[in-house]
């Protein structure tokens, strides 16, 4: 199952189950053996109604840089990539890996309206993106071979990204939105 400790990965889960998606969470706890060697597992299998299954790794991001900016912060391991691509190959056809990022920020007293798009989990607002690992691939930058650290230009981001949201149809007309919701501190 996916790890309920990283608030990003319990925001994302029950985003999802908001939207009335079916989805699994993956074990992480072990590592699948492929040939000689383990592969990151991926953090949740999603199947919207009226789109591709999803294989789906996500990561989590803060909204806001120092200076109170969206810098659209995307760096993800090699790890992390390569999984997903082991595992789209593994799944084939009808699974298609994305890295949906969960960008948190404190829920503002006076922000946006409720229905501007945020998810409200644990006393956060999340905004979740999604950009296809075909996508990611082809414009990635290293960020340093020690880190083993790779992001996507921000410019090529914001282009290539979309809601969450988008990559979930679970209407035949349009995506449906969930309703902000509040969960009860744990």
């Amino acid at each position: 199952m996916a790890i309920r400790s990283n608030h990003y990965e319990a925001a994302f889960e029950a985003y999802v189950r908001a939207l009335r998606v079916p989805c699994v969470a993956v074990d992480e706890a072990k590592r699948a053996i492929f040939g000689d060697g383990g592969v990151k597992n991926p953090d949740f299998l999603l199947y919207p109604r009226f789109a591709e299954n999803l294989v789906v790794e996500v990561k989590g991001k803060r909204a806001r840089d120092r200076r109170g900016r969206r810098d659209w912060e995307n760096w993800v391991t090699t790890d992390d990539l390569d999984g997903l691509v082991r595992w789209g190959e593994l799944f084939g056809p009808g699974f298609r890996p994305i890295l949906a990022f969960a960008y948190a920020e404190a829920v503002q007293e006076f922000g946006l309206p409720r229905h501007a798009g945020a998810f409200e989990f644990r006393g956060l607002a999340y905004r979740f993106w999604a950009v296809g690992l075909d996508d990611y691939l082809a414009h990635l930058r290293s960020r340093g071979p020690a880190w083993k650290a790779v992001a996507m230009a921000r410019r090529a981001f914001r282009r290539r990204v979309r809601p969450l949201s988008e990559w979930l149809p679970m209407l035949a007309e349009s995506p449906q939105r969930p309703k902000p919701v509040k969960e009860r501190e744990r």
